[in-house]
């Protein structure tokens, strides 16, 4: 069987720790054990016992999730998972079957299609459209979906893009989803990283048949802990269950536990405040490193998300850049061609501006080594 690599995914984990300067990371910078956490928080936490935990998610931890969500929302709706990837790859493993149709909208974050494609099923695009803002053309959305399509792929706010989609916009992909009586994955793993501090709704809110992924790594900046979920309806998290018992059967007891403080008031205010704020604030910095360039870039700033996904006019190939900056000076970004769209570029804006600012220097006498 032939089976679809996952290149970016592979080209991050080949040479992110390898590099001085990782800026192909899109989450923000993590605080450490002692900034999160008390000391008797700590305390607790060496005190514990690394049992098997619940393998649906810690009560705890189920409530907490649950009330970021809609009041109709409940622990009953959540799954907790190890990363918003298991979830993604759960949700697909329960829903596409061989023979089914997966609506893609593009560029987005490329596990499913991945998945989709090795689960035996055909996926069709839709682009979304740099004069739009990155956003998605409904009516051309509306003409791909047909009654053989299973499942709509999103991702809101937008990997690599960092747009947002309005109200307006999800209901009109769930109208469109619903008159063929497709499902929904949603993947929201950067909600709450707004720059502008208005945290755009889950799309749970507007369709019954969506399957919301989430997870600490992104806007809640806890990559290590593996923390991720999915919000469904009972019956669906039921059946996904099922299926979760023959991956990785529980989350890390410890990762819990201090997932259980991140998303509890005021901690997960605090959190995705600070995202908001850095983001802002690295923004700004990358807006004049590129205004530096004259006109080598194109770029629609993000609303959200600590990414920045740019056109450029250099006569090189995406991947051959990049590994050309990697080797030449140690910094490591993404390449259009891991979304399909070579002539574009991925830098993650997430880090602490010494390090985005040094990264970037080096990034310009990588251009400047090409005469341009």
């Amino acid at each position: 069987m032939m089976f679809t690599e996952f290149e970016m995914e592979r080209l991050q984990s080949l040479y992110e720790n390898e590099v001085k300067y990782n800026l192909s990371d899109s989450g923000n910078h993590p605080l450490s054990m002692n900034d999160l956490l008390s000391d008797e928080e700590i305390k607790k936490i060496l005190d514990m016992e690394i049992y098997y935990g619940y393998t649906t998610g810690d009560p705890n931890l189920l409530s907490a999730i649950a009330s970021w969500y809609p009041d109709k929302i409940n622990e009953s709706n959540v799954l907790v998972t190890n990363g918003s990837a298991e979830a993604n790859f759960l949700a697909g493993w329960t829903l596409i079957e061989p023979g089914d149709e997966v609506v893609m909208v593009l560029p987005n974050y490329m596990q499913v299609p991945g998945l989709a494609k090795n689960l035996g099923a055909s996926v069709k695009t839709i682009g979304l459209k740099e004069s739009l803002g990155w956003h998605v053309d409904l009516d051309e959305l509306a003409s791909v979906v047909t009654e053989k399509t299973k499942l709509i792929s999103i991702c809101n706010p937008s990997n690599p893009t960092g747009a947002v989609m309005s109200d307006d916009e999800m209901k009109s992909i769930a109208e469109i989803a619903g008159k063929h009586g497709a499902y929904v994955l949603s993947d929201e793993v950067y909600r709450g990283s707004e720059l502008d501090g208005n945290e755009t709704k889950s799309f749970i809110h507007f369709y019954d048949k969506c399957i919301v992924s989430c997870g600490l790594s992104k806007s809640f900046a806890h990559p290590g802990l593996r923390i991720g979920w999915l919000i469904a309806s009972p019956e669906i998290i039921q059946s996904i269950w099922t299926r979760k018992d023959y991956t990785t059967l529980c989350a890390s007891v410890i990762s819990q536990e201090i997932g259980t403080k991140i998303m509890t008031m005021p901690t997960r205010e605090k959190i995705l405040g600070r995202s908001s704020k850095m983001l802002t604030e690295n923004v700004e910095l990358f807006q004049n490193w590129l205004n530096n360039h004259g006109d080598l870039f194109t770029f629609v700033p993000p609303k959200a998300g600590g990414m920045a996904f740019v056109g450029y006019n250099m006569d090189i190939n995406s991947t051959e850049f990049v590994h050309k900056l990697r080797v030449e000076q140690s910094v490591l970004i993404v390449p259009g061609d891991c979304y399909g769209m070579d002539g574009y570029l991925r830098f993650g804006i997430g880090s602490n501006q010494d390090y985005l600012s040094e990264g970037l220097d080096l990034v310009t006498a990588c251009i400047k080594s090409l005469g341009y």
